[in-house]
């Protein structure tokens, strides 16, 4: 009787053990894929699927990027290029539709990228940061003199600071 009590600690310990190096990994890959940007809990759906996908998507400088909520991988599912996204039509989910179970009043969001179509499901607050962020312009990079245009020549004698 003693074994079979000793058995069953070690297969309880080693579920546990298992449980939260399953819960640590997935919290330390949301922490790298984060690298300190923007970060929401969505779902994809893309056209013919009747399926959604949870997932985890990262507003960058130049696009969207989508990574599957569940898995190992650090590099993004699908990306998208902001200046080529374009979203359509919104509106909320119908109710018992499988985004509502993680992403509480969900809004469907019809988006099209070049020729392709599909779906995201998103909580409202995100939803309003994903379309402000769509809509304003991505952060100019200052020319090097290498990608000036031929012929440019700064204008001297100007300065940032005023006279005395």
């Amino acid at each position: 009787m003693g074994e079979l009590l000793l058995t069953g600690e070690v297969l309880v310990g080693g579920a546990l053990f298992i449980v939260a190096g399953v819960l640590g990994a997935v919290f330390t890959r949301r922490r790298l894929i984060a690298h300190g940007t923007p970060l929401t809990v969505c779902a994809l759906r893309e056209p013919g699927d009747r399926r959604w996908r949870f997932g985890l998507a990262r507003y960058g400088t130049t696009g969207l990027q989508w990574f599957t909520l569940l898995g190992l991988s650090l590099r993004p599912a699908r990306q998208w290029d902001r200046g080529l996204l374009n979203i359509r039509a919104t509106r909320p989910l119908e109710p018992g539709e499988r985004p509502e179970i993680l992403i509480p009043a969900a809004m469907r969001v019809e988006c099209r990228y070049r020729q392709e179509r599909f779906e995201i499901a998103i909580a409202r607050a995100p939803y309003s940061a994903f379309r402000s962020w769509l809509h304003a312009s991505p952060p100019r990079r200052a020319r090097t003199a290498a990608q000036r245009p031929p012929g440019f020549r700064p204008i001297s004698g100007l300065s940032a600071r005023p006279p005395p």
